[in-house]
């Protein structure tokens, strides 16, 4: 008897317009799972329709499957489908949670030297731009393009005042890094003691407050500060603070994951330290309980692979990592909350 494929099924009418519409309300929903479940299948069955490959990028995003939703996205922009300069917007915000910084000047320059850069998003792109030149070098580096060369000049034009801005108010992620930018380009000193009562605020967010510490570090701000996050307060130095994924904590971890699945799984290995990425960077400059980065390790990899869609078993994952499984439980449990308040709004 022949064996039936999917060449012997005969699909509803429409069946794919019911499937985007379903994933999409479940998108809105934030039942990420099932709405990447049904896109999927409405993909499958119409790859050329843009809309229901959109949807898809951004449940892959809000999921945690930065990986897929950055791959996807970039397919897109090959490809030339959907709104072109929505998708590139959409692809820098993938890029930032991934923290691939040089990836995000090497997009934005080659936008600028095609001048394809629409006159309503040329401030937005250049101030991104000058932020991510900064966090990918770790050093101001002069630009040499010249459509570039008014970066300097239009900075000063567009330096904040101290007062202007209320931090506290500032949740979307554009304009996070948008702040970031035009902070970067000029003295921070004057702001101190607003961005100090910022990061003393429980309500401010925490990815934005990495965001500012950073900066303050750049600038050898020498000025104790407490910063909360998290239920968690610490008094820290800007001058004393290691850089960004220089952490002790941070690093071991990595290195733990990467001894385990390099040759084994290398694919969840780039997911699960694309997750270790963004939380260390949500929690910068805290170093949590436990103090053992292999209990992490175990942590972040149940974590990757239940996002992926199979949970492993605890015990056996504790044990693999020889770690109590108190230990993994206590860093599963922090990373789901960092995840849970640190996650930007798009």
């Amino acid at each position: 008897m022949k064996k039936k494929g999917r060449e012997n099924i005969v699909f509803f009418p429409d069946v794919e317009r019911r499937l985007a519409e379903k994933g999409i309300e479940a998108l809105h929903e934030k039942r990420f799972n099932e709405a990447i479940c049904l896109l999927e299948q409405g993909r499958e069955l119409d790859p050329s329709n843009s809309d229901i490959t959109a949807a898809l990028v951004l449940a892959y995003f809000e999921a945690g499957a930065l990986r897929k939703a950055k791959e996807l996205c970039k397919e897109m922009l090959m490809e030339g489908t959907g709104d072109y300069f929505q998708l590139v917007e959409m692809y820098i915000t993938i890029l930032i949670q991934l923290h691939e910084y040089r990836e995000i000047t090497e997009v934005l320059e080659a936008l600028f030297d095609e001048r394809e850069v629409p006159a309503e998003k040329r401030e937005h792109f250049l101030t991104i731009l000058q932020f991510c030149k900064r966090l990918a070098d770790n050093d101001p580096i002069p630009a040499q393009d010249s459509e570039l060369e008014d970066i300097e000049e239009h900075s000063i034009e567009e330096q904040i005042r101290p007062g202007e801005v209320d931090f506290l108010k500032i949740n979307d992620l554009k304009q996070q890094v948008q702040i970031a930018g035009r902070l970067a380009g000029q003295n921070i000193q004057p702001f101190i003691p607003e961005i100090a009562t910022f990061l003393n605020d429980e309500k401010g967010h925490p990815f934005f407050k990495t965001i500012l510490l950073n900066l303050l570090r750049e600038q050898n701000i020498d000025s104790d500060l407490v910063i909360r996050k998290f239920g968690v307060a610490e008094k820290v130095n800007p001058v004393f603070m290691p850089a960004l994924h220089e952490l002790h904590q941070e690093h071991e971890t990595g290195r733990i994951l990467s001894e385990e699945l390099e040759h084994r799984d290398p694919v969840l290995l780039e997911n699960v330290l694309s997750l270790v990425q963004r939380y260390f960077f949500a929690s910068y400059p805290f170093e949590l309980e436990p103090g053992n980065p292999s209990a992490w390790a175990a942590a972040f990899h149940i974590i990757a692979m239940s996002y992926l869609g199979s949970p492993p078993d605890l015990q056996g994952m504790a044990r693999m990592y020889k770690v109590k499984k108190e230990e993994v439980d206590k860093a599963i449990d922090w990373i789901r909350k960092v995840e849970e308040i640190s996650y930007p709004i798009i």
